[in-house]
Parts: C-alpha cells; sequence; structure tokens
C-alpha cells in the first residue's frame, strides 16, 4: 500500500469513527430533547430538525478534520 493510499485510509478512518462517536450520542440527545421534553409528535417534523442539525454538526466536523490532515500534510513536505 502506497503512502498516499496509507493517508487516504487513515482521514477516511479519522472521519467515519468520529461520525460514529458524535452522531449515535447526538441523535439519542436530540430524540430525548424533541419527543420527551419538547413532546413534539410530528414524526417529519422531528427527522427534519434532526437532519438538520446533525448535518451542521457533520459539516463542521470533517471540516476540521480536513484541516488538521492538511495542516499535517503541509508540515511533512
Amino acid at each position: 500500500m502506497s503512502k498516499t493510499s496509507r493517508k487516504l485510509h487513515k482521514e477516511t478512518f479519522t472521519a467515519v469513527g468520529t461520525g460514529l462517536l458524535v452522531n449515535y450520542p447526538l441523535n439519542m440527545i436530540l430524540l430525548y430533547l424533541m419527543i420527551d421534553v419538547l413532546e413534539w409528535n410530528d414524526t417529519v417534523i422531528i427527522a427534519t430538525s434532526i437532519t438538520g442539525l446533525m448535518t451542521f454538526v457533520a459539516y463542521t466536523r470533517v471540516y476540521i478534520i480536513r484541516r488538521h490532515f492538511s495542516r499535517q500534510e503541509r508540515r511533512h513536505k
């Protein structure tokens, strides 16, 4: 496996792994808030709200990961 391929796998694993670690608990918290605390009962509103919030979190998370790996790559050149 080439050095470039290893770097890509490491970055991909990091993005997917942090996604699992962040998104699962976030989903549980948001479901609890929307269903139990706010007493929402419209599935479409709950699903749309959670999708919007999780999309924002995912974009931010992946941007931070890409920035980290990009900076690391520039340091090693």
